[in-house]
């Protein structure tokens, strides 16, 4: 297989996820500052990590909120805890990271995370000039319909990027089925958090840091034989 380009997600593959205590806690106030009193733990546990708009909707109507004001609030909770964490380096980049930084392909980002994170640690952490393309949500409702496992972000991101045939690196199932979607061959990549997950998607490969990811592109791509 022939790639013309790289792919990747970002948080859990560029860098570290955010803390989970940091998230809970951004939901939480979210919801107080909707109007709600005491919000149960699952309401925010729901609205901590990987809000689809089926489970939005059910918070929104338990505590007769409206879905826009609500998640309005929850994005830029979770944005200024995100952006903190970054600030005093617990999100930070991964190690291998330096593996990419020469490499003589197009490179692109595709994240469910509200881009305006994603191009703050990018930038914090002078990483932006490595790839040609972000995308990632915008931080409003409408924006969930749009995340993966939905193809849509990496087909923006070939198109950006001009490119057939991309190679794409993720660390979540939802990943595997987005590239699957795509058309495209995806690596999975294990770090410490999701080490021993099970998958019932099959990915194009399994690796265990980036420079694995490099040696695949070396040995599959014409540009970098």
């Amino acid at each position: 297989m022939s790639y013309d380009a790289l792919l990747l997600d970002h948080d859990g593959v560029i860098v570290t996820l955010g803390d989970r205590t940091a998230l809970s806690a951004a939901a939480h106030d979210a919801l107080e500052t909707a109007g709600v009193a005491d919000p149960a733990p699952d309401a925010v546990d729901t609205l901590s990590v990987a809000v689809s708009p089926a489970e939005l909707d059910a918070v929104s109507d338990r505590y007769n909120l409206d879905p826009d004001d609500l998640w309005r609030a929850r994005d830029d909770g979770v944005r200024d805890a995100l952006l903190a964490e970054t600030r005093a380096g617990r999100k930070a980049p991964y190690g291998d990271v330096d593996t990419l930084a020469d490499l003589p392909l197009p490179t692109g980002i595709v994240s469910n995370n509200q881009a305006r994170i994603v191009e703050f640690v990018l930038d914090h952490y002078d990483l932006a000039h490595h790839f040609g393309t972000v995308h990632a949500r915008a931080p409003e409702r409408s924006s969930l319909a749009r995340k993966k496992p939905r193809p849509t972000y990496l087909e923006e991101a070939m198109a950006d990027l001009a490119v057939g045939n991309p190679l794409y690196v993720g660390d979540s199932e939802s990943d595997i089925e987005a590239g699957q979607r795509a058309g495209l061959d995806v690596a999975f990549l294990r770090r410490d958090h999701n080490a021993d997950q099970t998958l019932d998607l099959t990915p194009d490969y399994e690796v265990a840091g980036l420079d694995e990811v490099v040696e695949i592109l070396e040995r599959e791509s014409p540009k970098l034989q």
